[in-house]
Formats: structure tokens, C-alpha cells, sequence
């Protein structure tokens, strides 16, 4: 796991102890495997340093923060893909806020954002694709088209084409 560039700021184990994820003052994290060392994913999409990075207690999940760019972001753990955004307070003046923390609640169901000292953000994260199929099907009263599950990263059988935006 010899990472060349910018200087590590956070590390965290995956639940089961597989995997590590770094992050960087590149702006980016990335996911390893503790066996061999290999990157599983890199975490792009930061505009700033990355001060923390954590599993979410499935392992399903990897949260970052960033008190440059004052954002929190929800991942992928198994593709890197980014999920969520939450944003925090803007610049006043030339006083930035004084952090950006993240957090996952105990049962991995809600993420916690901190911005600042006045700003906390939480928002709902599903334990497995499966919870989150099931509240989609409680919300929406039709079933889910092939690129409504591309868009909410479910799983897709088959090629779909092009999917309207």
C-alpha cells in the first residue's frame, strides 16, 4: 500500500478487516486490500484535501470529508463510485469553516455531517441494495425501469442502452 504523492491524513479498517481506506491531502481517498496491497478504488471528487475516510459498519459504504472543499461524500465501497454530496457552509469572507467531520450511526443506517461548529447534516443510507429497493418500491408506485436502477446503483441485468438523463 505505498501510496507516492501527496502526504495520508486518515486511515480505517473495513469491518472485516479486508480492506483500508486512505485518504490524502491529493483531495482523494483510496480503498486497498490489506492481503496484497493492491487499490481497489480510488475515490475521486474532492476539490480539496481529504481529512478523514471511514468504512460504514456494512462495509458497503465509504464516507469522506473534506473542510476545504466543506464537503461529505458517500461512496461505493465496492466500485468507487461516488453516491451522495452533502454540503456545509459557505466561505464568509476569507473564514473557512473550522472542520468537516463524517460519521456513521451504529447500525450504518444514517450518515452524520458536520460543517463548522453550527451545522450537522444526516441523511438516510441503506444497510444493503436490497432496504433500499424495498423503500424505493413504498415511494414509487410503479416497479423500477432498468435505467431507474442504473441511476440509484441497483443492479442491472443485461445491456440497457442509453438512459435519458
Amino acid at each position: 500500500m505505498r501510496r507516492p504523492g501527496e502526504a495520508l491524513t486518515d486511515v480505517a479498517f473495513s469491518p472485516d478487516s479486508k480492506s483500508v481506506v486512505t485518504a490524502s491531502r491529493d483531495g482523494s481517498a483510496r480503498i486497498w486490500d490489506v492481503a496484497d496491497g493492491a487499490e481497489q478504488a480510488a475515490l475521486r471528487g474532492h476539490k480539496g484535501f481529504v481529512r478523514e475516510a471511514t468504512f460504514s459498519p456494512s462495509g458497503l459504504y465509504v464516507v469522506t470529508a473534506s473542510p476545504q472543499d466543506r464537503t461529505v461524500r458517500l461512496w461505493s465501497a465496492s466500485s468507487g463510485r461516488e453516491i451522495a454530496i452533502l454540503t456545509g457552509l459557505e466561505t464568509v469572507g476569507n473564514v473557512e469553516p473550522a472542520s468537516t467531520l463524517a460519521t456513521f450511526n451504529s447500525e450504518g443506517t444514517r450518515m452524520a455531517g458536520v460543517f463548522g461548529d453550527k451545522v450537522a447534516r444526516i441523511i438516510r443510507v441503506f444497510p444493503t441494495p436490497q432496504d433500499m429497493i424495498d423503500y424505493a418500491r413504498t415511494v414509487v408506485p410503479r416497479e423500477l425501469t432498468p435505467c431507474d436502477r442504473q441511476r440509484f446503483f441497483l443492479p442491472v441485468e443485461g445491456d440497457i442502452g442509453e438512459c435519458p438523463n
